[in-house]
């Protein structure tokens, strides 16, 4: 089973919305990583390259051509959606 955000940042380049999968179910049995440089909104490019990853992404994309590891040496998403409720996002004067 796949399971992704429900929301993530909105700026130029932004990463996709956080994901965990099984390994055997992954596309390479690895990730990769995400590159905010990447240019994938360029309408006048033969053929037209457009941004796929996410509704309302501007640039960026994944970049999949060989693992890359974590500080704990694992190269896939497995068991990583115990990310919690992470920081509360609040608004206001203070």
């Amino acid at each position: 089973m796949r399971l992704v955000a429900a929301t993530n940042a909105n700026w130029y380049g932004a990463p996709a919305p956080l994901f965990c999968e099984p390994k055997d179910d992954s596309e390479n049995g690895f990730t990769g990583y995400w590159d905010y440089t990447l240019v994938c909104n360029n309408p006048w490019a033969d053929p037209p390259m457009t941004c796929s990853d996410y509704e309302g992404q501007q640039g960026g994309g994944f970049v999949n051509r060989a693992p890359m590891e974590n500080r704990n040496g694992r190269s896939d998403v497995e068991g990583c959606c115990w990310w919690g409720r992470g920081v509360i996002q609040t608004t206001g004067p203070w």
